[in-house]
């Protein structure tokens, strides 16, 4: 479904089975802790938990040259198993590169993420395939000129927004913070090669 928006934005409900979607959740909280991966920093000389619970999926490449800081970014781990097939998947759909996934968690809605535009890796043409689990979610658009909303969703276990060109030039996007969720949700955001 095309989201009546002024750029290529697609959603896709069924991109992944319940099944799929159910299991590869459970993956990431039994697996890879994804639960239990919160973001500490520090700021002023004080350690402080943020409420980020993320984790990131890399090639070697990435890895090696140390791209993405653990202690920023969260544990970087190697693509492998269900993880690598779900990469496989998304770049079959797309018929796009992407070496790097970020794994987001939000253990229910209270856990928010407010207005915010991703980076560009391939200017204005840069795509974005974001995948649910989990908790189903409200997901909204604004456009950046007027901060008017846009555009509401919900987000189902097991689908993909698939964020294109002009999306984040013309648009910001946020998860609404919404406490009558009670349950997690995992939201796993797939990135471009930045050197394309």
């Amino acid at each position: 479904m095309k989201l009546p928006l002024n750029c290529t934005t697609h959603y896709y409900d069924d991109f992944l089975s319940p099944s799929e979607a159910d299991e590869l959740y459970q993956l990431l909280l039994d697996e890879y802790k994804l639960d239990k991966a919160r973001i500490i920093i520090e700021v002023g000389g004080k350690i402080m938990e943020t409420d980020s619970f993320k984790i990131l999926f890399a090639t070697d490449r990435l890895i090696e040259s140390n791209s993405h800081p653990e202690h920023i970014h969260g544990k970087v781990h190697p693509w492998k198993g269900p993880m690598a097939k779900l990469r496989e998947k998304v770049e079959a759909f797309t018929n796009h590169e992407f070496e790097l996934a970020m794994c987001l968690y939000y253990p229910d809605g209270n856990f928010f993420t407010p207005y915010h535009s991703d980076q560009q890796t391939s200017g204005q043409k840069t795509l974005l395939p974001s995948l649910s689990l989990g908790e189903e979610r409200d997901f909204t658009f604004r456009e950046v000129e007027s901060e008017n909303e846009a555009y509401r969703l919900n987000l189902k276990n097991g689908s993909m927004l698939l964020m294109g060109e002009h999306c984040q030039f013309r648009y910001q996007h946020s998860l609404p913070k919404e406490p009558e969720y009670k349950n997690g949700r995992i939201n796993i955001t797939f990135r471009e090669p930045s050197f394309k």
